[in-house]
């Protein structure tokens, strides 16, 4: 034979007013969360269209050519590599 009545439970009844105020204070945090969230990704909309709108190509006719600098060897950037053989070496 089942038993008719339920486990008695620790939770008091909530009146509905309280839920509607919970409900209505729960609502309001997640509009706050969503104006927060909608912000940064404005922010983060317009930093990519301001990438997406530079030039992606340029153009080496337009370029100036600089006489000083045609012809400058480049130097290693690592003066103490473990590599004795490339000591002093300029690259091309």
């Amino acid at each position: 034979m089942e038993n008719a009545n339920p486990p008695p439970t620790n939770n008091r009844p909530v009146p509905p007013a309280a839920l509607r105020a919970q409900a209505i204070q729960e609502l309001y945090k997640l509009q706050r969360i969503l104006a927060f969230v909608d912000s940064r990704l404005e922010i983060i909309e317009r930093f990519l269209n301001n990438i997406s709108n530079q030039p992606n190509e340029t153009n080496m006719n337009d370029l100036e050519s600089d006489d000083e600098s045609v012809n400058t060897p480049l130097v290693s950037s690592f003066p103490h590599s473990d590599n004795d053989s490339d000591d002093d070496e300029v690259l091309n």
